[in-house]
């Protein structure tokens, strides 16, 4: 896997946002470090998803697209890490034994 979570982050921040540095702040970043996130986003794929209008960035058809699935992604990764954070019951875990030596 390429792409890492904070890049997805910075994705779905910037759609909602329509602004690299609104989307920086709320997720308590600089705009460099989120306009890079979403720059090597975008060159690891050769894609784009965002229309650039001066400071504006609106999400293309591929951006929105993606979006739901992004957000579907991260989604399941909050909950594995509220899972993990909580030592929740992650799973069935089978043990055998043997009698014999």
């Amino acid at each position: 896997m390429k792409f890492t979570l904070r890049q997805l982050q910075v994705f779905l921040a910037t759609a909602h946002h329509e602004n690299i540095s609104k989307a920086a702040e709320s997720l308590s970043m600089s705009q460099s470090a989120a306009s890079g996130a979403l720059k090597e986003l975008e060159a690891l794929y050769d894609l784009k998803f965002f229309e650039r209008a001066g400071k504006r960035l609106k999400l293309n058809e591929l951006g929105r697209q993606f979006w739901p699935r992004a957000e579907a992604l991260l989604a399941q990764a909050r909950e594995l890490e509220a899972d993990l954070l909580s030592h929740r019951d992650l799973g069935r875990l089978n043990v055998g034994a043997t009698l014999t030596i």
